[in-house]
């Protein structure tokens, strides 16, 4: 007798904490996207083959128009939604250029790392904010 046994897609989203003159890039999600209007760290998909790095270089040239450097990695965070686990991989970086151009965004905010928690974030991304903290608290 076989036995049916799904197996749980994980889909890996690295994520840029894009810093620039002591403050902290934030992403509003757009009204027609899962979690509409909540707030985000930039970033997506990973697709066959990329690495995490080559995933975050590609979506935020995609999503923002710019182009950043990744300075260091954050802890992951796992999001179980039942059917498939994602995978939030941040990392802390800086634009190398500057001209913004949104595509899939409502808005953008430049925010103190202190008025992060002041917006209404997607879920995973408390945990990054968390994980950031802790990482400027070492920093200091």
């Amino acid at each position: 007798m076989d036995t049916y046994c799904p197996i749980k897609l994980v889909v890996r989203v690295p994520c840029a904490i894009i810093e620039h003159e002591g403050l902290v890039l934030a992403a509003q999600r757009s009204a027609h996207l899962s979690f509409p209007l909540k707030w985000e760290f930039p970033g997506g998909k990973q697709e066959k083959n990329e690495t995490d790095e080559q995933t975050l270089y590609r979506e935020i040239r995609e999503e923002l128009d710019v182009d950043i450097e990744i300075i260091r990695p954050l802890p992951e965070t796992v999001k179980d939604q039942g059917w498939r686990e994602i995978v939030l991989v941040p990392f802390i970086c800086r634009l190398k250029s500057f001209e913004m151009t949104l595509s899939e965004h409502e808005k953008i905010l430049w925010l103190g790392p202190e008025a992060l928690t002041e917006l209404d974030w997607t879920e995973g991304d408390w945990d990054i904010i968390r994980h950031y903290n802790e990482y400027l608290s070492v920093k200091r």
